[in-house]
């Protein structure tokens, strides 16, 4: 399964209204700048982290723990992306939701709508957002900071993690492509399907568009 053909590799801004700090289920996706492969390889459908690797993984445990609101169900360090799906929830729910933390993290998730629709990750303008190019683009680059970043959100988590690891792997020149992939999980069929291309990310590497 691709989940990035040319549909996904367009310019568009994120969904106008949308507090990307609200309840819902988000699929993340940052990829290395140049797409070079800076954090490992993949030996035996194994992902195999090296030093800047270990730096990524360090520093999404990190997240994951002071985050008590956001819930990391599923993720993956790849050789020169990342994937996360990450749900941010209801405060007053959370004290009856078990946290598991292992390569992935995983839990069925509580806020996303259970209805049997569209299982494809097939996507349109109403339910993919900020779908930054998934490779560099100088001409027509839009910066995270165009669009502001509220507090908690999605897009702040993201300039954090990436300035964060960019200052420990490669000091003040950025390791990452300048904007990220978002989705919005809308139902309980797509989260399955995202869940299991996280899980078997490394499985299909040699196929990978982001290869």
């Amino acid at each position: 399964m691709s989940l990035y053909k040319d549909k996904f590799k367009i310019d568009s801004t994120r969904l106008k209204n949308w507090d990307y700090s609200s309840e819902a289920v988000y699929f993340i996706t940052m990829v290395a700048k140049n797409r070079e492969c800076v954090f490992g390889t993949i030996e035996d459908d194994k992902m195999i982290l090296n030093d800047n690797g270990k730096i990524i993984e360090t520093e999404l445990l990190k997240s994951i723990a002071i985050r008590k609101n956001w819930f990391f169900h599923n993720w993956v360090i790849m050789p020169n992306h990342i994937h996360l799906l990450i749900e941010i929830q209801n405060k007053n729910e959370i004290q009856n939701t078990t946290h598991i933390v292992e390569a992935h993290s995983s839990a069925s998730p509580s806020s996303i709508s259970t209805t049997e629709c569209d299982t494809s990750l097939s996507t349109n303008v109403t339910e993919t957002h900020s779908c930054a190019p998934l490779r560099d683009n100088r001409d027509e680059k839009q910066s995270e900071s165009n669009f502001g970043r509220k507090p908690k959100s999605i897009s702040s988590f993201v300039a954090i993690f990436k300035s964060v690891t960019t200052k420990q792997i490669n000091g003040t020149k950025s390791i990452w492509q300048d904007n990220y992939h978002d989705h919005i999980v809308r139902n309980y069929k797509r989260f399955e399907i995202i869940y299991d291309y996280i899980k078997n990310n490394p499985k299909s590497w040699e196929t990978d568009s982001l290869k």
